[in-house]
């Protein structure tokens, strides 16, 4: 099998992700006070130019771990009454990508308009699988949960509101949203979660369940390249306690918020004329299925785009 490994460009992996979560542009009115006064600091660091135009407070590169990739941007609406946070993870399989990518041209009215609604808005790096580190992908997953601490911990700091977030990402950012906001350990501040070409579970074995053609084992053996990923994925050795933890589709259940999930990959055979396709295997509808299946036999609501857009899942969840 040839030209195995197909990585794809962030523009095409965040395109689908930004044009649908903020399609919408709806101006609520019922937002709650904060009562906070934004600073000219905040943390010790100034505000800077923002990206694009836009009149909100832009601080840039806050720390919020002492990792190397732990860092966020904070987009703060001038008026006071923020009614709620969205959380952003960017995508590129735990490999690539940047906070920064959410800032390209195309892109400045959409979050202009999520401003103006009155969202605050997290941008948030994280740990790569590469970054020769014995954890593996829990590197990420776990600075998702430390962002949320930190956010919540500091919310008055911030000038946002401590129990009103949603967590939002595409592709490998979904999957920490997932991770972050379902089962036992989320936490209370977590309203709802929204994930687009999202992953159904981290433990890759039960994928097999979802794509015929897909033998995870045949696989690796195939193609040396491939086993190196899925070791770094798995800090260093896959273990069946790793994968459940991090098989987060298994931890859904009644108590979690409403979830928004849509794959816009419409197909579920992984073997492209002998290639295995990435975009497939990672992003099928497939995954989206799953997640609600499983919403559905717990009886926990959920939503996509034959329903609402993102943004009106955004702004139902943070505004009622």
């Amino acid at each position: 099998m040839k030209n195995y490994i197909q990585f794809y460009s962030m523009k095409n992996l965040l395109t689908p992700f930004l044009f649908l979560l903020f399609l919408s542009c709806s101006q609520e009115d019922n937002f709650i006070d904060t009562n906070t006064t934004v600073n000219s600091a905040l943390l010790g660091i100034q505000p800077s130019s923002p990206p694009f135009q836009t009149t909100a407070f832009f601080y840039e590169d806050l720390p919020y771990s002492s990792g190397n990739r732990t860092q966020f941007d904070l987009f703060l609406p001038q008026d006071p009454s923020i009614d709620g946070v969205v959380i952003l993870f960017h995508g590129g399989s735990f490999l690539f990508g940047s906070k920064a990518d959410f800032y390209s041209e195309e892109f400045n009215e959409i979050l202009f308009n999520l401003l103006e609604a009155g969202i605050a808005i997290v941008n948030a790096n994280y740990s790569f699988i590469s970054d020769s580190n014995p954890e593996g992908v829990f590197s990420a997953l776990n600075d998702g949960t430390d962002l949320i601490d930190f956010i919540t911990a500091n919310h008055q700091n911030l000038g946002i509101p401590k129990n009103n977030l949603l967590l939002a990402g595409v592709s490998a950012g979904a999957g920490i949203a997932f991770w972050n906001g379902l089962g036992n350990t989320r936490p209370d501040s977590i309203k709802g979660i929204l994930g687009l070409q999202a992953q159904s579970s981290y433990d890759l074995y039960s994928w097999e369940t979802l794509f015929n053609d897909f033998k995870l084992d045949s696989i690796k053996m195939i193609n040396s390249e491939l086993e190196v990923l899925f070791n770094q994925f798995y800090g260093e050795e896959y273990s069946i306690e790793k994968a459940n933890r991090l098989d987060y589709y298994n931890a859904i259940d009644a108590n979690d918020p409403p979830f928004y999930v849509y794959n816009p990959v419409f197909e579920d055979r992984v073997f492209q004329n002998e290639n295995l396709d990435f975009d497939i295997l990672f992003h099928s509808f497939k995954h989206a299925d799953r997640l609600r299946k499983k919403a559905t036999e717990v009886a926990l609501e959920f939503s996509g785009a034959y329903q609402e857009s993102p943004q009106e899942f955004i702004l139902r969840i943070l505004t009622q």
